[in-house]
């Protein structure tokens, strides 16, 4: 059996993730030392139907008793398949006596995104470069008229059309010459992240990543209405990449994983009882 020495912050032997708040299933299990394998099924309407079965399946050659914690996106998401994965992992956590780690669906896209993710388990390819509103951008530069804009970029204009060689200057004054930094003075990356709610809504969150520490909370994850998103959007004081989260997020599941194996390994141990799901709304309106 593939399993580590025991310390306190080392895992025992494997942990799974469980990623139901789509269409899509996501399965993910590791032992954080080699050994990791991820799956997804577009399941649609036939969770309910299949978790169990692709569960078992999917474990294997592993055993329940190889499990040292599980993890579990808690929404935003569908409201039955987020409840039933919920329900799936407590239920486990329960009668195994292990932990359970529920992790927010776009705090594990925003972990997700190149170059900063940690790749515990796997990384994807280099995104396209950022347009304006932190939208992304594959058009070539276009200059008045539609003709390709290939002149050498020019320094900016101050008033009166004179050249304006002055740096750059910050709130108060002050010389501002320096990138945005998380704690511990490494450099700072704030992932915006937007997803349809039901009612012409939707979810936005802002989280900010960086290569050790891993992910921070900046903006909690909200249901709100679009005009509201843009306005907090608008007002944001550093970069921003601005993520749309599309509606089948089981691919994101490695994430969900490597999330709670970073709070695993600064010792956090939280009760099955403690995970709750995340809806945001009522799924019947008026509620």
């Amino acid at each position: 059996m593939n399993s580590n020495p025991l310390d306190g912050t080392s895992v025992k032997k494997y942990g799974l993730a469980l990623h139901t708040a789509s269409r899509e299933l996501g399965l993910a299990i590791s032992n954080f030392a080699g050994d990791s394998r991820c799956k997804t099924w577009n399941l649609d309407r036939d969770l309910a139907t299949h978790l169990h079965q692709y569960l078992v399946e999917f474990i294997g050659p592993q055993t329940w008793a190889d499990l040292a914690f599980i993890a579990v996106a808690k929404g935003p998401g569908g409201f039955t398949g987020t409840r039933m994965g919920m329900v799936t992992a407590r239920t486990l956590a329960q009668q195994l006596d292990i932990p359970v780690f529920a992790i927010s669906t776009l705090a594990a896209v925003a972990w997700a995104q190149p170059p900063l993710a940690n790749g515990l388990l796997e990384l994807e390819p280099p995104q396209p470069p950022l347009a304006k509103g932190g939208l992304l951008s594959a058009e070539p530069p276009v200059a008045k008229e539609g003709l390709l804009n290939t002149e050498p970029p020019q320094p900016p204009l101050a008033k009166g059309g004179l050249l304006n060689t002055e740096p750059p200057v910050a709130k108060g004054g002050l010389l501002n010459t320096e990138p945005p930094v998380a704690k511990g003075g490494l450099l700072r990356e704030d992932m915006a992240l937007q997803m349809p709610a039901q009612r012409g809504q939707l979810f936005g969150a802002v989280y900010s990543v960086n290569s050790n520490s891993g992910l921070t909370e900046l903006f909690p994850d909200t249901v709100m209405t679009a005009e509201s998103w843009q306005e907090k959007l608008e007002s944001w004081e550093n970069s921003y990449q601005l993520i749309e989260v599309a509606s089948e997020l089981g691919w994101s599941v490695s994430s969900v994983l490597e999330l709670a194996y970073l709070e695993w390994k600064q010792g956090s141990r939280p009760d099955w009882s403690g995970a709750l799901p995340y809806y945001g709304q009522h799924p019947v309106k008026g509620h």
